[in-house]
């Protein structure tokens, strides 16, 4: 974090806001959040006792301290991703998969009652799929591999997980992002019991005002679709700040965020490669546009 506070904390006092109407949505008037790679990445089949001794260290109040100097209007947060291990209680994902394998603190809840207090919102993140390191994860939850048709046993099982969630958090979430919607023909099936309708209102159970993004790839072509009827703002995975609400821009009736990491590549560190004079330049642009960035 110290690298994003360095380059945003002064910029806070130089960046400027769109003229916005009361129908536009908190986000397209956040200016900008960071995201937080938080979770076992790289490293396969971790005991649930030792992710638990790392995660009961982490430093809450330091954390939000830092993302407080940055400026920050928002939080996306990793509940997990391709480990199989998730830094929240959820008993249906444990059941479901025959093992415990979620933390016994629950470090979202924490991090969003701290932000709430600084007026910084909070959005999870959640893969699509199942976890794709943990075989017997997948199994569990009945998917295939990420780049194969989602099954039904998958999409209703990941439904009831994603409900235990949102129930969970409620108002304290304000939004999701959702990573890997790559393979998007079982979602779109609204014949079938589970689909892109019922895993949205599974999202959205704890907080129907709940903004959702799916993201189906870093290109430009794909990172400003809408993938679904369901989404409210873009993804927005980009590699670098090339774009803009104006070269790229949202479908009507969703808000434009684009997602860019700072470091070496996503969720890793690193020479911060944008400078304080760049990124200020980009974010009045994009602001100016409507739209809003998220670091990395």
């Amino acid at each position: 974090m110290m690298f994003i506070r360095m380059l945003l904390a002064w910029c806070v006092a130089g960046l400027f806001m769109a003229a916005v109407g009361a129908e536009e949505s908190w986000l397209s008037k956040a200016g900008y959040g960071v995201m937080v790679h938080y979770g076992v990445f790289n490293v396969d089949k971790w005991p649930i006792e030792k992710y638990d001794e790392l995660v009961e260290k982490f430093d809450i109040e330091r954390f939000v301290d830092q993302v407080a100097d940055t400026g920050a209007s928002y939080v996306i947060w990793t509940l997990g991703q391709n480990s199989g291990l998730y830094c929240s209680p959820n008993a249906t994902y444990d059941k479901l998969v025959g093992t415990r394998k979620t933390s016994k603190r629950d470090v979202p809840m924490e991090l969003a009652k701290a932000l709430e207090k600084r007026g910084i919102r909070m959005i999870l993140y959640l893969p699509t799929r199942a976890p794709q390191r943990d075989e017997a994860a997948r199994l569990a939850l009945g998917d295939t591999l990420q780049n194969e048709k989602p099954t039904q046993e998958f999409m209703g099982n990941w439904e009831a997980v994603c409900r235990e969630w949102s129930l969970r958090y409620g108002p304290l979430v304000s939004g999701w992002w959702l990573d890997g919607y790559y393979v998007r023909d079982g979602w779109k099936d609204f014949d079938q019991p589970h689909n892109a309708r019922t895993w949205s209102a599974a999202l959205r159970a704890g907080n129907p005002d709940s903004i959702l993004a799916f993201n189906p790839g870093s290109r430009r072509h794909k990172a400003f679709l809408r993938v679904n009827e369901f989404q409210d703002y873009t993804a927005g995975e980009m590699p670098d700040l090339s774009e803009t609400p104006t070269s790229s821009p949202a479908p009507a009736g969703m808000d434009w965020q684009v997602l860019v990491y700072m470091g070496r590549k996503w969720g890793q560190g690193g020479q911060p490669r944008f400078d304080g004079p760049t990124l200020l330049r980009y974010i009045d642009s994009i602001n100016a546009q409507g739209g809003s960035l998220t670091l990395d």
